[in-house]
């Protein structure tokens, strides 16, 4: 039952409107209450719906306020105010599936688990969308959990998990959850290795999977995944002392247990003519674009070369195919370079460049020193052209000088994850090329040692060793091509999924927003992607990229915010600022000790996700544990912030309706021309 206060209310909002006439222009108050909402201002929004409520006697108008304030409050974590409001709205629209849907989320974040197993079993008989039903059985296994137990909670959450792919992870996050309740570890193992592999960026489930090796005595297994999150958050402390302390368990050489790429000779052994401008490139980069201190790197070299001393001059020759070393001495100072015997070649405190004595020549570069440095690709890297070994204080940075075309092919391959379709990979080229030659010729990093980095910072760039052979054929297709506005280079961005539209507001064939208002965006994150949509698989178990579903616990979202904001134990994660795409701008945390707002895309996905969030395009609703939440349940769609090329559509549009290269850069870049070798009209 409600409390009195909450009952008296509810009659309050009953008789409001024949106590108090309207008079103003109350549809205008509800778009003001929207705009205030978009902008960034909830708490005044919901003064102005409740306005709206109160003096209303249009039906329609005092439903679409009430449902609006509803998703507000909720929100905010005023559950016991939002019920209030949906029991007037129940009256009103007895049969409304959201109405008894949101019902039953605020009555589970209330404890009120038998209640809210009676909503969503109501709203479930007024529906027959299969997305709208899904999501109420997925919040109804969560309330089972805690009436009939897990066993139970995992009868309802498995056959969900059977009919309905685009809940597939979280709800094996949930199985695995009740698994561990019944102490059936093994099971579990296999439900949350099922939740990465239908969302590898689910940092939740890679939380959960590292506890479960743990506590199973899986100890290398827990050693990787929780190296795994250290490269995801490297300032969490939690995730490095874990760690070091289980690294005692691993046998063998560390990098070799983990998931860089190893090589044992370079993959191309014919030089790369050099053709287009020169870059240099700081390899080993982190997500600020800084190269990492590399304490010391093998190198093999497929041609012959010469070792230059930067203020001596030329050292030694050295000879294709022949591992060579150079390491930093820290107690002397130095640096040492060690032939292919191991014997000392040349000591020096001076930068050292290794120069293939054919243009193009490919070095490897291998098993990369990077003590105690997480976050950065410390695998093996096929390079083209001069190497320089910068020196720093107590390492160097690595540096290459190429071409920008060499970079095109396996930046795409990367990018492209295995899609060997040529005309998307052409299309991906091309725009590669444009944002390579666009960042080099800015002024993006502190140094001028370099012009670009190999991190997601510029573009990531995983070695030439990632190229394929489709990816090598459209980059060499479409040499020379790039996008261009007017008489200069365009501003080309990619993206891997738009979710339906990119930011500029081009179609893949989503489902139209509606009118902005908290309800309608609410909603419109809890169905799943149309049919049609560009950028979505045939195999819609592997959509997470396109329609996502992430239950984040509080805790390592305080730590993140904690080491800069001392906010305390999390009360309440605010929605703020919101684009026209609906994708977030801001938010508020409120905690225990203080509040703190997180602006912008990136600061944002890094203090709720540790980066690894997809988009900010997306709902959040709380689900508590007394006067705490327990979970963040966040909704969202796209990967990435929407601008330009999408990956997923041009694939799309490749496969589907064969589209040419250059339709599929018309489509997403409609006011920018190719120019070029093949480019010219």
């Amino acid at each position: 039952m409600l409390k009195r206060e909450t009952a008296l209310l509810c009659l309050s909002l009953l008789l409001a409107p024949a106590l108090l006439p309207a008079e103003e222009d109350l549809a205008r108050i509800y778009a003001d209450a929207a705009a205030q909402w978009m902008d960034g201002r909830p708490e005044d929004a919901a003064g102005a719906l409740k306005y709206v409520i109160y003096r209303s006697s249009d039906q329609a108008l005092n439903a679409a306020a009430l449902r609006d304030l509803a998703v507000l409050l909720a929100e905010a974590g005023k559950n016991e105010e939002a019920l209030a409001y949906l029991l007037k709205g129940e009256i009103l629209s007895p049969e409304d599936f959201y109405i008894h849907f949101e019902k039953g989320w605020n009555l589970l974040s209330l404890e009120k688990y038998q209640d809210a197993r009676a909503s969503f079993e109501k709203a479930l008989t007024l529906t027959g969308d299969q997305d709208l039903s899904s999501q109420a059985r997925f919040a109804m296994g969560i309330a089972e959990a805690e009436l009939g137990g897990p066993n139970a909670a995992i009868e309802d959450l498995r056959s969900l998990y059977t009919r309905y792919p685009y809940l597939l992870s979280p709800t094996a996050q949930l199985i695995t959850a009740n698994l561990v309740r019944l102490k059936k570890r093994p099971h579990a193992v296999n439900f949350i290795k099922e939740a990465l592999t239908y969302d590898q960026r689910n940092i939740q489930a890679e939380l959960d999977m590292a506890r479960l090796y743990e506590d199973s005595d899986f100890y290398v297994p827990a050693w990787q995944t929780y190296y795994t999150l250290a490269d995801l958050d490297p300032k969490e402390p939690f995730f490095i002392e874990k760690e070091k302390n289980l690294r005692k368990y691993v046998k063998g050489k560390i990098d070799n247990m983990l998931y860089w790429a190893r090589l044992a000779w370079p993959v191309h052994k014919d030089p790369l003519p050099p053709a287009g401008p020169k870059v240099k490139v700081g390899l080993y980069a982190g997500k600020d674009g800084v190269p990492s201190l590399v304490k010391s790197f093998s190198f093999i070299a497929a041609t012959d070369f010469d070792l230059v001393d930067t203020r001596l001059g030329n050292i030694s020759p050295g000879r294709a195919n022949m591992q060579w070393t150079v390491s930093y001495d820290e107690m002397n100072r130095i640096y040492e370079i060690r032939d292919s015997m191991g014997a000392k070649a040349h000591t020096t405190t001076n930068s050292l460049r290794i120069v293939p004595k054919v243009p193009g020549g490919v070095i490897l570069i291998k098993n990369p020193d990077l003590a105690g440095i997480y976050g950065v690709d410390r695998g093996d890297k096929e390079v083209s052209g001069e190497l320089l070994a910068l020196v720093r204080e107590k390492g160097f940075w690595l540096i290459n000088e190429t071409s920008i075309e060499n970079l095109v092919s396996p930046i795409t391959a990367k990018l492209a994850d295995g899609s060997r379709l040529p005309e998307q990979l052409k299309a991906m080229a091309v725009t590669v090329r444009t944002r390579l030659s666009g960042l080099a010729a800015l002024i993006s990093h502190e140094s001028r040692e370099y012009n670009l980095c190999d991190s997601s910072h510029c573009l990531p760039f995983p070695g030439l060793q990632a190229e394929s052979s489709p990816s090598a054929a459209a980059a060499s297709e479409t040499k020379g091509e790039t996008l261009q506005a007017g008489t200069g280079l365009a501003p080309a961005d990619l993206h891997r999924a738009c979710g339906g539209f990119t930011s500029s507001g081009i179609s893949d064939g989503g489902r139209p927003l509606p009118r902005m208002t908290p309800f309608n965006f609410y909603t419109h994150t809890l169905l799943g992607p149309p049919e049609g949509l560009l950028c979505l698989s045939e195999d819609k178990t592997i959509s997470s990229d396109v329609y996502w579903t992430l239950l984040l616990e509080p805790r390592w979202i305080e730590n993140r915010l904690n080491r800069s904001n001392k906010i305390g134990y999390i009360r309440a994660i605010i929605p703020l600022a919101r684009d026209a795409s609906g994708a977030l701008r801001s938010i508020r945390v409120e905690g225990t000790a203080g509040s703190a707002v997180v602006e912008g895309t990136g600061p944002i996905a890094a203090a709720l996700g540790a980066g690894a969030l997809r988009s900010t395009l997306f709902s959040i609703r709380p689900i508590f544990d007394g006067k705490k939440p327990k979970l963040f349940v966040l909704r969202g769609i796209g990967t990435g912030e929407g601008n330009g090329l999408c990956i997923l559509g041009a694939r799309g549009m490749a496969k589907a309706r064969g589209a040419k290269y250059r339709d599929i850069l018309k489509h997403y870049f409609p006011l920018y021309k190719v120019s070029g070798r093949g480019g010219r009209p």
